[in-house]
């Protein structure tokens, strides 16, 4: 679904983040991407996202180039992205109003968009994540957990077919924290997902990635991919193999292990 081909991006200020980069993902992967402070995560997603560009080489999705967001890519930010003066329902409401004043042009919304279903496809999907009951409160009157299901659903309501994460979980307490890494994961395989988390916490690139790519410092030139197939398996945060993959990738990563602590 994703291939980035000999990809090179420098921001403005010479820093070399990414040299010469090749990376794939297939429909239907999930995938962690972790690695210290400054590596470059949120710029591959951004990259991903179609919110920057590379200075040389290309990303394609689908076979297509990505020169812009593209509408079936869905991005969940870790400060949430939501409009204050807004409620829970016009929150999730707003990539279908944005999708309307457009129409089905291809470029901001799918051809194949039927808009005549939003209201229902939000009230749905509110209903589906445990929040249909705060839905006329503003955000600053909800918890933290129920301002990122809020989040999920303005996504999800979009159908998306590639879903990139940054850090969303990263502000949550423990708890509520384990509770949306297994509804993300509940959700992905419902609808089907390609899945891209950018995090830096190992348990969760470990619990929520199948593959994990770890990125090093600047410049990333090559592609570390650490397997781990029984991500998100009932039960695998308990598990010695759980334990084991978290060790390897803090002995992979070596002392930039030690900065994300």
């Amino acid at each position: 679904m994703i291939q980035i081909q000999d990809l090179t991006f420098i921001y403005p200020n010479g820093s070399r983040i990414f040299d010469s980069f090749s990376w794939v993902v297939e429909r239907g992967e999930a995938w962690a991407v972790i690695g210290p402070s400054g590596c470059g995560k949120t710029t591959l997603l951004y990259l991903l996202a179609g919110l920057r560009r590379p200075n040389t080489g290309q990303v394609l999705v689908d076979g297509e180039p990505l020169v812009r967001p593209r509408p079936r890519t869905g991005l969940i930010l870790q400060d949430y992205g939501l409009l204050p003066w807004a409620t829970v329902w016009d929150n999730a409401e707003l990539g279908l109003q944005i999708r309307a004043f457009y129409g089905p042009d291809g470029v901001h919304t799918p051809l194949d968009e039927k808009l005549d279903d939003d209201r229902a496809r939000v009230g749905r999907w509110l209903e589906r994540l445990g929040i249909d009951h705060v839905a006329r409160q503003y955000p600053h009157q909800i918890s933290g957990g129920q301002r990122q299901r809020t989040a999920i659903a303005r996504t999800l309501v979009l159908r998306p077919d590639l879903l990139l994460m940054d850090e969303p979980f990263g502000a949550l307490d423990a708890l509520t924290r384990e509770d949306l890494q297994n509804l993300t994961l509940e959700l992905r395989a419902e609808q089907h997902l390609t899945t891209v988390i950018v995090t830096h916490n190992i348990e969760e690139a470990v619990f929520m990635g199948e593959k994990i790519l770890v990125l090093g410092q600047p410049p990333n030139r090559t592609v570390t991919v650490v397997q781990n197939p029984q991500a998100g398996g009932a039960g695998y945060r308990q598990q010695d193999a759980f334990f084991a993959r978290c060790n390897e990738l803090r002995e992979l990563m070596g002392e930039d292990a030690h900065e994300m602590a």
